[in-house]
């Protein structure tokens, strides 16, 4: 079969696809985390497992690997530690890399001129103007930068937790999200450490859903650290021509859309397609990517 599998990999994981000639997405799989800023290494490790997983799904020999390899990783804007990912990758693989933001972009708004927030386990814009000038802002790589992730928020998750200990320890007026961020960290000074030095995007970020639910049930500071949130991604679109639509895709896309401002919400498009179909359109014309 004239097979193309593309990836689109994260720091909370990766999915893949597999497509026939045609465009057509024959099946489905997901694994690991997949960004280059938490390891070449692991970032393979998942890809190949979620390959294994196609092939099983697609009943394939057990010795298939895909022809071509079309992947838009997390991280992978940083030469040296791309060149080290794509060295693990077998001889016989036709491999594309291109950053995950670009081919969300690609998939949202067709190949058109648009500008693409990413907003999941980090934060990025993407854009790509009338003249097909691209551009980006944001993305760094958390713990710089990244604002209004989902690694964002569980870092000043922490930081307002660590403050609130100190200051007001003896107050019975303890937000329910810190209620429930003790019943995941624990309370004691050992326990809170692990967390209050932490920078792991993928589990600094598991400790935003938290942070959501406490914000549908009224919680103050929890709807205060989302709000603070838009008001950086919104600084973050600006970056962007502002004649560009938008669209605003990953995990929280949904969480933070409605507390936009009006003159963002009229900007706002419902996404075309995803990542994967923006990493097949990738790969049926390579110098689209990044």
């Amino acid at each position: 079969m004239d097979l193309t599998v593309v990836v689109d990999g994260g720091g909370s994981g990766c999915r893949l696809a597999a497509f026939d000639a045609n465009g057509i997405r024959c099946t489905v799989a997901h694994d690991g985390p997949a960004s280059l800023t938490l390891g070449v290494e692991q970032a393979w490790q998942h890809i190949n497992s979620g390959i294994a997983s196609l092939r099983t799904q697609l009943g394939m020999p057990a010795d298939w690997l895909p022809a071509n390899l079309c992947m838009g990783l997390s991280g992978s804007l940083q030469k040296n530690r791309a060149n080290k990912f794509l060295a693990l990758i077998p001889e016989s693989i036709d491999a594309i890399l291109v950053t995950d933001g670009h081919a969300q972009l690609i998939g949202a708004s067709n190949g058109e001129p648009a500008a693409c927030l990413a907003i999941g386990t980090g934060s990025v814009l993407h854009w790509l103007d009338e003249s097909g000038v691209s551009g980006m802002a944001g993305g760094w790589g958390f713990p710089m930068g990244d604002e209004g992730s989902g690694a964002w928020l569980g870092a000043q998750l922490i930081n307002a937790y660590l403050w609130h200990r100190d200051t007001f320890a003896a107050s019975n007026n303890t937000p329910k999200v810190f209620q429930y961020l003790e019943q995941r960290i624990g309370t004691s000074v050992s326990d809170i450490q692990v967390w209050s030095t932490k920078s792991n995007s993928t589990e600094l970020a598991s400790l935003a859903p938290m942070i959501i639910d406490s914000a549908g049930q009224g919680d103050a500071l929890a709807n205060s650290l989302i709000d603070q949130g838009v008001v950086l991604l919104q600084n973050l679109v600006c970056i962007a021509p502002a004649s560009l639509p938008v669209y605003l895709i990953g995990g929280l896309a949904n969480i933070y859309q409605p507390r936009f401002d009006l003159p963002f919400q009229d900007r706002f498009r419902s996404p075309h397609g995803d990542a994967l179909s923006g990493l097949f359109a990738i790969s049926q014309n390579p110098g689209s990517g990044l």
